[in-house]
C-alpha cells in the first residue's frame, strides 16, 4: 500500500495573524475565457451521447452499450427559478452550456421546472409557451454539448395549479397529497406527461423522455414522511385514516395494540376513535417501529405508482426518490430503488438571508466531516449511488472546507455523481433575473469560494484525481434495525459512519451482496453490523477479535469503532499504522491520500496530480511537491498540473486558494457573526490573504507564476525566489492590480 506522509514541522502559528480586510472583486464578467487555465474543455472533453445510462451490477453508472466501463459525473445544479429569472433565452443558454463544458461539467439538474411553467398562469397545466420554449431548447443544448441531464417530477408544493401568485408559498400541499389524494396522483401524471412526454422541437420531435441525455429522474424532490414530518407530527394528520387501516390489518384490536405499545398508546387514542403520529425525535418504541414501517409501506406504494407510469410514458433512464432524510428507516426504504440520491448539508442558515437568519460558525472538521461521512453511509451496493445536493452554505466562514473535502472523499468513495447546490454558473455580476449580483445562501455562482471548490471538484473527483479505496465494507442492515432499533431522528451510528473516513462503506441489505463478483473480484472486502464488534471477511476465513484486542476507553460508540479499525487490521484490510484512524481524530484513508486531523481542523490531499490542505490555524506543512511555509491566517491551498504529467514534473499547474467572501455592508448581530443583521449588496468581496508556499518541481529553474482573474484571464506576475529543487513564492491577494482571487497558475510560458 502506498504510504505518503505529512510532515508537520511547526506546530506554533507562523506569524500573526492578520487583521480581517475585504476587498471588492474587480471582475465583473465571469465567463471563463477559451484556452485559459480554467478551460477544462480540452483535460475534461465531453463524449457524444448516443445510449442511455444504467447500473451495473456493481452499482457503478455506466452505459447499456458499454457496461463495465463505468462513468462518474460532475453535475452542475442549474439554479434557473422564478428568483433568478428562470430559464434564458437561446443566446444566454448557449453561453451557459459553454460555460458548463469549460467547468468540467458533465452532467446538470434543472430543478422547479413546474414552478416556472406555472408562474403567473391561471389555470391549471396552462404552462407558458415561452418557458416550455426555452427548456426545450437548454435540454437540447446540453445535449449537444455532452452533458447529460435530471430531472424532478415535481419540485414545488404548488404543483402545475394555476391562479396561485405567491408560488414560493405552499398553498397546495402536494408533496403530502401524493400519499392519499388520489386527485393529487392524477394531477402529478399529468403534469409529468405534459412537462416529459411532449416532443422536443429542437431535437427531431423526440420527448424528453426518449432522449438518451435525460439521465434520471427525481420522482418527487425532498418528500420522505420523515421530513414532512420534521416540524409537527400534526401536519400528517390527512394520512390517519390510512395509518388507522394499516394498524387493524397489524393489531385487529385495540387491546392488541394496547399490549404492543404500551404507555406509547394514549388514553384517548384506539381503533374506535382516532390514532395520531409521534415526533420524529419520540426514541425507541413499538410505536416508533409501527410508524416507520407504515411510513415505507406507504412510500413504496406511491412509489411503484409514480414508477410504472413514467415507464408506461416511454422513460428509459434512471429513476429515484426520497433523496433527504438519513434515519435508517429511510435507508430501508431506498433499498427499492436502483438508484439512491442524496442531499445533505453543512451549516444551513435558519432563514435564507433575512435579517436574524442564524447559521453555525464552525468548521465541518470538527465533527470529523459528518455530514460527508453521513453521505458515504448511505450509499447501498450494487445501486448507484448520487449526491445531487450538498454545500456548506454561505456565510459559513469555513466553507472553502467543502471544496477540497467533499470531492476528495467523494473520489475515494467512488459515487456516480456529486452536485454542489445551487445555481452552478454566473455569466455576470450585472446579469438580470435576480441572485446574481451579490452572494446569497445555496448559490454557487456569485461566490468566488464555492465557485472555486467547483473547480477543485473538478479536479480531485471527475477527473479522478484521487483514488478509489483499497478496500470496501458493507454494512449489513435489516427491518429489525432499520425499524426497531432506530428512530426517525436517527442516522447510521458513528462507529460506522467514522469508516468512511478510512475505506470504503456502503449499506447491504441482509447482506444481500456480500458475494456478487464483477470480473472476478467481491464487490466488497468485509461485511459489520450494527452494535457488533465482528468482522465477516469476504469469501475468505475471518480472525476473530480477542478479549485482549478489545478497546476499553468506557465510550460505547468509540470503542465500537475502535474494534472495527482494529477487525479491519487483524485481517490484513487496513495497515497497522496505529497513529492513525483511532477515536483521537486523527483519519487516514487506506490509500494514504487523504488524511482529516480533528484537532487541527485540516485536511490533506496528496496525489501525483493534486495536492491540497485546507487549515484554519497557519503552521508550516510538507505534504509531497508542495510545502506551505508561512500564512497570514486560515485558508485552502491546492496545486493541480493540467499537462497530464505528475506535479514533480509537470510544467502547467493551476494554484486555487480560498479564504472567505461576503457582500459589501453585510452585517452581524454578533461578534461570532452567526446571527445576520443586513445581508448586504454588491461588490461581493473577498477576506485578503496571503500565503507562502514551496513547490518542488523537476522544471523549477524555468517555472513563472502568475496571478488569473476569476475568469481565468493571465494577470500579475508574481516574484519567484529559487530553491534547492523547487521554487517559493508569496500568493497575496491584497496586492494584485486586478483586485482578489482564487486562481493562480505555474507555467514554463
Amino acid at each position: 500500500m502506498k504510504k505518503i506522509a505529512c510532515l508537520v514541522l511547526a506546530t506554533l502559528p507562523l506569524s500573526t495573524m492578520a487583521a480581517d480586510t475585504w476587498l471588492p472583486v474587480k471582475d465583473v464578467n465571469l465567463m471563463v475565457d477559451q484556452g485559459s487555465i480554467l478551460d477544462f474543455s480540452s483535460i475534461l472533453p465531453n463524449t457524444a451521447i448516443t445510449d442511455y445510462l444504467t447500473v451495473n451490477t456493481a452499482g457503478q453508472i455506466t452505459t447499456s452499450l458499454a457496461p463495465t466501463v463505468p462513468k462518474r459525473f460532475l453535475m452542475a445544479s442549474l439554479g434557473f427559478g422564478g428568483a433568478t429569472g428562470g430559464v434564458p433565452d437561446h443566446a444566454t443558454v448557449d453561453l451557459y452550456v459553454t460555460q458548463l463544458k469549460r467547468a468540467g461539467y458533465n452532467m446538470a439538474r434543472l430543478d422547479f421546472q413546474d414552478d416556472m411553467l406555472m408562474s403567473g398562469r391561471l389555470t391549471d397545466f396552462d404552462f407558458n409557451p415561452t418557458v416550455v420554449d426555452r427548456i426545450q431548447y437548454l435540454l437540447y443544448a446540453l445535449k449537444n454539448a455532452g452533458i447529460y441531464y435530471v430531472l424532478n417530477g415535481l419540485s414545488s408544493e404548488n404543483a402545475a395549479y394555476g391562479n396561485i401568485p405567491q408560488r414560493w408559498l405552499n398553498s397546495k400541499n402536494a408533496k403530502l397529497r401524493m400519499y392519499y389524494d388520489t386527485t393529487m396522483q392524477d394531477h402529478w401524471k399529468k403534469m409529468v406527461t405534459l412537462m416529459l412526454a411532449t416532443p422536443n422541437p429542437y431535437n427531431n420531435k423526440t420527448p424528453i423522455f426518449a432522449d438518451p441525455a435525460f439521465a434520471g429522474l427525481i420522482l418527487v424532490n425532498e418528500s420522505s414522511l420523515p421530513y414532512l414530518n420534521r416540524v409537527d407530527p400534526a401536519t400528517l394528520d390527512p394520512l390517519r385514516p390510512k395509518y388507522l387501516a394499516w394498524l387493524k390489518s397489524k393489531y385487529v384490536t385495540t387491546s392488541a395494540l394496547s399490549a404492543a405499545w404500551g404507555t406509547k398508546l394514549l388514553s384517548t387514542e384506539s381503533f374506535e376513535t382516532s390514532i395520531g403520529f409521534v415526533r420524529n425525535d419520540s426514541g425507541v418504541s413499538a410505536r416508533m417501529a409501527d410508524q416507520q414501517a407504515f411510513f415505507f409501506s406507504l412510500e413504496k406504494e406511491v412509489t411503484a405508482m409514480m414508477t410504472t407510469h413514467v415507464r408506461a410514458a416511454g422513460f428509459k433512464g434512471l429513476i429515484t426518490a426520497y433523496n433527504n432524510w438519513l434515519s435508517p428507516a429511510e435507508q430501508f426504504n431506498r433499498a427499492q430503488l436502483n438508484w439512491v440520491d442524496m442531499h445533505n448539508y453543512f451549516s444551513e442558515p435558519t432563514n435564507f438571508n433575512s435579517p436574524g437568519s442564524v447559521i453555525k460558525q464552525d468548521s465541518l472538521m470538527t465533527s470529523g466531516a459528518q455530514y460527508i461521512a453521513e453521505l458515504a453511509v448511505s450509499r447501498q451496493y450494487g445501486k448507484a449511488f448520487t449526491v445531487s445536493e450538498y454545500g456548506q452554505v454561505f456565510w459559513n466562514k469555513f466553507r472553502r472546507e467543502s471544496g477540497l473535502a467533499v470531492p476528495a472523499y467523494a473520489a475515494f468513495q467512488d459515487w456516480g455523481v456529486i452536485a454542489q447546490h445551487a445555481y452552478a454558473k454566473t455569466l455576470s455580476y450585472t446579469e438580470t433575473g435576480g441572485r446574481k449580483d451579490s452572494i446569497y445562501p445555496y448559490m454557487v455562482g456569485p461566490d468566488p469560494i464555492s465557485r472555486a471548490s467547483e473547480t477543485l471538484a473538478a479536479l480531485l473527483y471527475r477527473r479522478g484525481d484521487v483514488a478509489p479505496a483499497l478496500r470496501r465494507v458493507g454494512i449489513s442492515f435489516d427491518e429489525s434495525y432499520s425499524f426497531v432499533n432506530s428512530s426517525s431522528y436517527g442516522a447510521i451510528s458513528g462507529d460506522m459512519r467514522r469508516l468512511a473516513l478510512v475505506v470504503g462503506v456502503g449499506l447491504d441489505y441482509k447482506g444481500q451482496k456480500q458475494t456478487t463478483q464483477v470480473n472476478g473480484k467481491y464487490i466488497y472486502d468485509a461485511t459489520i453490523q450494527p452494535g457488533n464488534n465482528n468482522l465477516w471477511k469476504t469469501g475468505a476465513l475471518t480472525t476473530a477479535l480477542l478479549s485482549t484486542d478489545l478497546s476499553k476507553t468506557g465510550v460505547y460508540e468509540d470503542d465500537l469503532f475502535n474494534n472495527r479499525v482494529t477487525a479491519l487490521r487483524k485481517n490484513s484490510l487496513l495497515a497497522t499504522d496505529k497513529q492513525y484512524n483511532t477515536t483521537v481524530g486523527l483519519y487516514r484513508t487506506d490509500t494514504g491520500e487523504l488524511t482529516l486531523d480533528v484537532t487541527r481542523r485540516r485536511m490533506t490531499v496528496i496525489t501525483p496530480m493534486t495536492e491540497g490542505i485546507a487549515f484554519t490555524t497557519p503552521e508550516q506543512i510538507t505534504l509531497g511537491q508542495l510545502r506551505v511555509e508561512a500564512a497570514d491566517g486560515p485558508a485552502m491551498v491546492s496545486v493541480s498540473a493540467l499537462d497530464g504529467a505528475p506535479l514533480s514534473s509537470s510544467k502547467r499547474m493551476l494554484v486555487i486558494m480560498s479564504s472567505d467572501a461576503r457582500n459589501t455592508g453585510m452585517t452581524f448581530s454578533d461578534s461570532a457573526e452567526t446571527t445576520l443583521l443586513t445581508p448586504g449588496t454588491g461588490p461581493v468581496t473577498m477576506l485578503a490573504r496571503s500565503v507562502t508556499l514551496v513547490l518542488k518541481n523537476t522544471n523549477a529553474t524555468a517555472l513563472k507564476v502568475y496571478s488569473d482573474t476569476l475568469r481565468g484571464q493571465r494577470g500579475d506576475s508574481i516574484a519567484v525566489t529559487q530553491v534547492t529543487g523547487g521554487i517559493s513564492f508569496t500568493l497575496d491577494t491584497s496586492k494584485l492590480s486586478h483586485g482578489p482571487t482564487t486562481y493562480f497558475e505555474i507555467v514554463t510560458q
